[in-house]
């Protein structure tokens, strides 16, 4: 995703602070606004929480369930769109496909004429390390 173009297609700026904190974004698989905070002491938090409602907004990153108190989110990549079961032991979170769960959810969501903007799902319980 070039977000250069994204945010001027959107007719918003481009900033340098936009494009760091994007980058990071891109390259971590989940991430909080307090990780954007720890590593981004040169920005500040309220532009830091303003990127990520902008970005948010955009579908450049969605907020996902994972077994954390604090708001997680991951880049939304479109084609590769994917669900999360977080360990409640160890914390670790492992991605998994969910394409036929969702066309499940929207195939329900149409019969009863709800239209859905966003959806995540959240898997909670035991991994296979910990449950050796």
């Amino acid at each position: 995703m070039n977000i250069s173009q994204t945010l001027r297609s959107s007719w918003k700026k481009a900033t340098p602070e936009r494009i760091e904190l994007f980058e990071y974004m891109n390259k971590k698989h989940i991430f909080t606004a307090n990780d954007l905070s720890e590593n981004f002491l040169h920005i500040g938090r309220a532009s830091i929480f303003r990127s990520i409602k902008l970005f948010a907004e955009l579908s450049i990153i969605r907020k996902i369930q994972v077994g954390s108190n604090a708001e997680s989110y991951e880049v939304e990549h479109s084609h590769n769109h994917h669900e999360h079961m977080t360990c409640n032991s160890c914390g670790n979170i492992i991605s998994f496909m969910s394409e036929n769960i969702c066309k499940k959810i929207f195939s329900e969501a149409k019969k009863l004429g709800f239209k859905i903007s966003e959806h995540s799902i959240g898997v909670f319980g035991t991994c296979n390390t910990c449950n050796s």
